[in-house]
């Protein structure tokens, strides 16, 4: 039997562009070196409910003013200015000139395997 391994949990608040009904998807973060690794395993939770496990399979880190508008409309559905200010609404203690950001690749594990959507 193998030990349990810790869950870093990836809380939502809303399901942006449907995203965590897909197999994989992306989320925008404030980068955190010591989180935002490949490998990192997930609890995805929307609010307090789980919405399964999953793995980070892509790490890009990059600054606000290089959001573009493909990250915008796939991450959130929203073109790149609501995106922004969106995030500018998130964290509006943030000096964005400073604070890197990361879109992380998520890779929910499979279905049939975690329980999730069986029956």
């Amino acid at each position: 039997m193998t030990p349990d391994i810790e869950l870093l949990d990836l809380v939502f608040s809303y399901n942006w562009n449907n995203k965590l009904d897909c197999k994989a998807f992306t989320t925008i973060r404030l980068y955190n070196p010591a989180k935002h690794q490949i490998g990192v395993r997930v609890n995805i939770k929307l609010k307090s409910e789980n919405r399964g496990i999953g793995t980070v399979t892509g790490v890009k880190i990059f600054m606000l003013h290089q959001l573009n508008e493909f990250i915008a409309r796939i991450d959130t559905g929203y073109s790149k200015a609501e995106c922004e200010k969106i995030i500018l609404k998130m964290y509006p203690q943030i000096d964005f000139s400073k604070k890197q950001l990361v879109l992380l690749l998520i890779a929910k594990d499979d279905q049939k395997s975690s329980g999730i959507g069986s029956g």
